[in-house]
């Protein structure tokens, strides 16, 4: 009996033995994180730029005029800096956030500087303060703004603008947008949705949004302080890809008589997928 129990007992022991050995000699792979769809170069009107990233971080803008490269903290945009052509530093923009909302940027330059403050009183509405502060021929001036924005869907839908001169009031705008449904180039780009109102402001000197859909039509109306009203629209033009990514954007002015103001840009999108 005795025998019985022993026999058992090491077949017991060969078999947590056997099972160890094989769960040693699995080999566990970690499964691929998917690249998603990225612009790597855009040309067309404004020549050709490049673009790199690391992951669906954005490295680095670069063409035969200017650089710009970012710099991240975890999965948020913090800093931005500027060259030029022959490397000398054009401009610095820091970027800093509370609880993953944006809510100051600092934008110097040599002879430029330029503050944003963001403020959240709604799910849907950003306000900002935009203050600006140019030196020439050892001249200081400078400009205000008070914005408000509008959000659905991800799309910055309105902004309603305010103009300030020597701190008072100096005229107003409003913008309103209309957008596709399909995909933004830039949509999968890490932290720019976080920056999108900041973006608006077009003070980067490469032009990218944070949108999550592409902009179709661009309403302006500007009314000065007597109240003269000021009226243009940006109808865009875009090409799709298989995947519902623009390929290609034909963007014209026009003035309120419908008749096309300045040139016709476009601009060409190369992916990585």
């Amino acid at each position: 009996m005795k025998k019985i129990i022993l026999l058992a007992s090491l077949t017991l022991i060969f078999a947590s033995c056997s099972r160890s050995n094989d769960n040693t000699n699995e080999i566990i792979v970690d499964p691929v994180a998917e690249v998603p769809a990225l612009p790597t170069k855009v040309s067309g009107s404004y020549g050709v730029r490049t673009v790199k990233y690391d992951g669906n971080k954005l490295l680095e803008i670069s063409s035969l005029t200017s650089k710009m490269v970012l710099e991240y903290t975890g999965g948020l945009i913090t800093k931005v800096t500027n060259y030029k052509a022959s490397g000398e530093k054009e401009r610095t923009v820091e970027l800093t956030y509370s609880n993953g909302n944006l809510t100051n940027v600092s934008s110097n330059g040599r002879d430029y500087s330029g503050t944003f403050s963001y403020s959240y009183p709604s799910a849907n509405v950003i306000n900002c303060t935009e203050i600006k502060k140019f030196t020439f021929s050892g001249l200081i001036s400078y400009s205000k703004r008070e914005i408000t924005y509008t959000l659905n869907n991800g799309n910055i839908v309105s902004e309603g603008v305010v103009f300030y001169s020597n701190d008072k009031p100096d005229g107003k705008a409003s913008i309103v947008y209309t957008y596709d449904d399909k995909n933004n180039t830039f949509k999968n780009i890490l932290g720019v949705d976080k920056i999108k109102v900041f973006l608006s402001s077009e003070e980067l000197l490469e032009s990218i949004t944070g949108n999550s859909n592409n902009i179709l039509t661009m309403d302006i109306t500007n009314i000065s302080l007597a109240g003269v009203l000021t009226k243009y629209k940006f109808i865009n033009n875009i090409s799709y890809s298989a995947n519902n990514y623009p390929i290609q954007i034909i963007s014209k002015k026009y003035d309120a008589n419908n008749q096309q103001q300045g040139n016709t840009i476009t601009d060409f999108f190369e992916y990585n997928k």
